[in-house]
């Protein structure tokens, strides 16, 4: 499909957008300071073996041990996934768990140096995946320097166009040196296909000197080009009408690649100079904002909701304010909401860079063609997406599983971090819930707290409710306990937080022989000193004349018995 490219090269960050049919379908990121790792090449060294999971960990020189599973270990030198998905990534050559292949511990020993390749970022908890397969992607080919064979692209129709391709690289290849024809490749001429073998063998020649001359262990042996190279490589194609860049610097070095590793017909590269920035003058930054958000509309009325779990990408499809209009049945109003939206979630798969286990959710259909024609709808729109995705038939409870090939963070995990306040539930107590905690412990405190008065300290939204609807039920249980109740709000504390304290003068309390204070009440009394402004409800006593709260506080600090109940704070981040 025809698209355009925008570039926006920033101090710190250098972001790029695919224009197609009106919408941005791809959004790559990358910043200074985190540079992708996948595609890179290392000299590493096994640390653990584990026969148990038939993988290893492999220390490369990252923050955490990189993964390697035996299927993607070349012991062997076999020449199995000569396949290219489309994107640029070989076939890793697994065989399946079952298969014929060798035990990790009959081919790898900790402490042995190998040298690996990158095939998936880090994500969350876990390191990097790799393999020992080493591949190197072109614009129209990917080298296999340990292969000597010549492989097509699956998703290339047409027995004659794959032995055209074919016959074009083995008359060209050093005979050495193995490559897949990726799906770009289809109708280009043999012009093409020489700048690339010739690009690549270079590349390679380059990486085994770096390979002699490199002693240290861990190392990086070889790394990916920037964005906005990779750009020209991995995005543009005979459908890009343009690519617009707003960096001098970037423009030229782009320039410099077209004419150096690219044939006729060359892509459009434009320097754009204008005083508004580019992603806003294309309203790209909107897109990236939307892109964040947990609700998409569609413009039937419906909309979708996109609930990204530890396991699961759960996307749920709803009619929202859609009705049918006249002339429609409910099954009619069904069918078409289904419809937008599946072209819509693969546009939201593609845009957000989802990836895993998704779960679609479709709106129930009673007749099967129906649910048919939807998932038609989803198979020609996930055409135009270069990741490797897996789907399944619509349920007869209207949920269609599908996988789809996750290399990298999505959108959400690039641009955002967990909120600092619910930690990533996306949920709080709420303050009643708090508030009824508090009447709870109220009479547990009294039993270790020795202070003539109480100090209830928490969120202003927790003491709203306890000086304002529940007064009476503060009233009553000042009665029963016996002292007078000061109602603190602290702005300072997690919404999820309260404190019970004693003030005043010391009294004593009759405590049962047997009893011991439960060990979420056993807290010290605090050392910080409390806020101007204690609020005191009305009716509900005064802290003690003539002596200040905090001097009760301090004199409290020397007893031996614990002085006051603090409900555990949240961690925070």
């Amino acid at each position: 499909m025809r698209n355009e490219i925008f570039v926006n090269v920033g101090l710190r960050e250098t972001r790029v957008a695919v224009h197609e049919a009106d919408k941005i379908v791809e959004l790559h990121i990358e910043r200074a300071h985190e540079r992708g790792v996948v595609g890179g090449i290392y000299k590493g060294r096994v640390t653990r073996v584990l026969p148990g999971m038939q993988a290893a960990f492999v220390d490369i020189g990252l923050e955490r041990a990189a993964f390697l599973y035996v299927g993607d270990y070349r012991a062997d030198l076999d020449e199995t996934g000569l396949e290219d998905e489309g994107n640029g990534d070989a076939g890793s050559g697994r065989r399946g768990r079952n298969g014929n292949q060798p035990q990790i511990e009959d081919v790898l020993a900790e402490g042995r140096e190998i040298v690996v390749q990158v095939s998936k970022e880090p994500l969350g908890s876990k390191g990097a995946r790799i393999t020992s397969r080493v591949s190197l992607p072109g614009r129209h080919l990917v080298l296999m320097p340990w292969v000597s064979r010549v492989g097509v692209s699956r998703r290339i129709a047409g027995d004659r166009e794959r032995r055209r391709l074919r016959a074009i690289v083995e008359k060209l290849r050093p005979p050495e040196l193995g490559f897949i024809v990726r799906t770009v490749s289809h109708g280009v001429s043999e012009a093409d296909i020489k700048a690339d073998i010739d690009y690549l063998a270079n590349l390679w020649e380059g990486i085994q000197k770096r390979l002699t001359e490199i002693s240290e262990v861990p190392s990086l042996i070889h790394s990916e080009p920037t964005l906005h190279l990779r750009v020209l490589r991995d995005l543009a194609t005979g459908e890009t009408r343009q690519i617009f860049v707003d960096d001098a610097d970037a423009y030229g070095e782009m320039q410099e690649f077209v004419q150096h590793f690219m044939a006729a017909p060359r892509p459009r590269i434009t320097y754009y100079d204008k005083q508004q920035p580019l992603f806003d003058a294309r309203h790209i930054e909107n897109a990236i904002e939307g892109g964040l958000g947990r609700k998409v509309f569609l413009k039937s009325g419906g909309h979708l909701i996109i609930d990204p779990s530890e396991a699961l990408t759960a996307i749920d499809v709803n009619t929202g304010r859609y009705t049918g209009g006249k002339g429609r049945n409910l099954e009619d109003t069904i069918l078409k909401t289904n419809l937008e939206a599946a072209r819509e979630i693969v546009h939201q798969l593609r845009f957000r860079n989802i990836g895993g286990l998704i779960i679609l959710d479709l709106i129930d259909m009673d007749i099967a063609a129906n649910r048919e024609k939807v998932y038609r709808a989803l198979t020609d729109a996930l055409r135009e997406d270069k990741s490797r995705v897996n789907l399944l038939k619509i349920s007869e409870l209207g949920l269609v599983e599908m996988t789809r090939k996750r290399t990298r963070e999505s959108l959400p995990q690039q641009l955002c971090e967990p909120c600092a306040t619910c930690e990533g539930k996306g949920y709080l107590q709420s303050p009643e819930t708090i508030s009824n905690k508090i009447f709870r412990e109220l009479p547990k405190a009294t039993r270790y707290l020795r202070g003539s008065s109480l100090r209830i300290a928490a969120h202003p939204k927790v003491t709203d409710i306890l000086l304002g609807e529940a007064t009476s039920s503060l009233q009553l249980v000042q009665e029963r306990v016996g002292r007078p109740l000061i109602v603190d709000p602290r702005i300072d504390f997690h919404p999820e937080q309260y404190e019970i304290s004693s003030v005043g003068p010391q009294i004593e309390i009759e405590t049962e022989p047997a009893a011991e204070a439960p060990p979420d009440l056993e807290t010290s009394a605090p050392d910080t000193v409390e806020p101007p402004g204690t609020v005191v409800p009305p009716d509900l006593g005064e802290p003690m004349p003539g002596e200040p709260a905090q001097a009760h506080e301090d004199a409290l600090a020397t007893e031996e018995t614990p002085e006051a109940t603090e409900a555990p704070e949240p961690p925070r981040p």
